[in-house]
């Protein structure tokens, strides 16, 4: 009887401490979607304030477009966590919340510029609408990714692994290889409909990704972190400096390695998610920072995004100070 009991007792502890590594590993996954949003500030900053326009003779070439590099994997981070987090079951409510939020900051930046005359009367009607008109292209493409996920979820809960497999080796052969050695040979960039990742389909394809590594990987440490890291840092370094030799670093070479469904980026995101998902945190008043930001991601990305196409006077001035 007392061994029965000591058994028991055996039992619920490993569910419970399987339990406790289970949270821990969410809590780096929303510790990884607070850095991949600071990293996509600074994609934009880049993009808006022409920093990559820099003359290739200017010293700050080099480090500006290494910094453009190393941060170009948060599209693809997001995508993959989402499939993380969302295969085991579907919620209507998440799409919901995620339109309210679209359409709440799109009708208050449109109301400014009307009310300071720098918006047509059209587009301030328009705005009430923003899946009708190309805004945030990431938020258009996973509302609409979204409709397919009761079917893709039903999907990932039941297929076997091997299948799955093959399924995972054949995305990444025919949306990311065979693309790039098409823009190799060709120089089509639009190849399979992909739109250089920004389309509703490759944020499925990564959805999918992330259900694979959801169901059978997330709770398997195989390599250590610092593996991880060391595989995200070389290949950001690698990506890099062929970017810098090659003679045709704007029109050829970024394309190869600097697209949301090149190779290099793809290691990048699935490096920095394993990584991540390891670690052990366990001080609460960090855990506690951590849930308390993690639902400003959003409205951090939405914001920042308006400012940015509105282009508020205040910024440029900000913005001439930072280069």
């Amino acid at each position: 009887m007392e061994k029965q009991l000591l058994n028991s007792e055996i039992k619920v502890n490993k569910i419970e401490d399987q339990k406790i590594r289970y949270t821990i590993r969410i809590i780096g996954i929303d510790l990884l979607k607070f850095v991949a949003m600071i990293n996509i500030i600074n994609l934009h900053i880049n993009v808006h304030c022409s920093f990559l326009k820099l003359n290739k003779n200017n010293p700050k070439y080099k480090q500006i477009y290494r910094l453009e590099v190393f941060s170009f994997w948060p599209v693809d981070a997001f995508g993959i966590i989402s499939g993380i987090v969302g295969f085991k079951k579907y919620k209507l409510a998440n799409v919901i919340y995620i339109w309210f939020i679209y359409s709440f900051y799109s009708v208050f930046f449109s109301l400014y510029l009307f009310y300071k005359s720098l918006l047509p009367f059209r587009h301030f009607i328009l705005s009430f609408f923003p899946l009708l008109i190309r805004r945030n292209w990431y938020i258009n493409a996973y509302i609409l990714m979204y409709l397919f996920l009761p079917f893709i979820n039903e999907s990932i809960n039941i297929l076997d692994k091997g299948l799955y497999n093959i399924i995972i080796l054949l995305f990444f052969l025919i949306y990311s290889i065979y693309h790039i050695i098409n823009i190799y040979i060709n120089n089509i960039q639009d190849y399979n409909f992909i739109l250089r990742g920004y389309s509703s389909l490759w944020l499925l394809i990564l959805y999918i990704v992330g259900g694979y590594i959801g169901r059978f990987y997330l709770n398997k440490q195989f390599l250590s972190n610092l593996n991880f890291i060391l595989i995200y840092l070389i290949t950001s370094f690698i990506s890099s400096e062929f970017i810098f030799y090659n003679s045709q670093i704007n029109k050829f070479s970024k394309k190869l390695v600097l697209e949301y469904n090149s190779p290099t980026i793809i290691i990048q995101a699935l490096s920095l998610i394993f990584f991540f998902s390891n670690l052990k945190l366990k001080n609460k008043y960090i855990i506690k920072g951590i849930l308390f930001f993690n639902p400003l991601n959003l409205s951090v990305y939405l914001i920042h995004t308006r400012i940015f196409v509105f282009n508020i006077p205040i910024l440029r001035k900000l913005f001439k100070y930072i280069i």
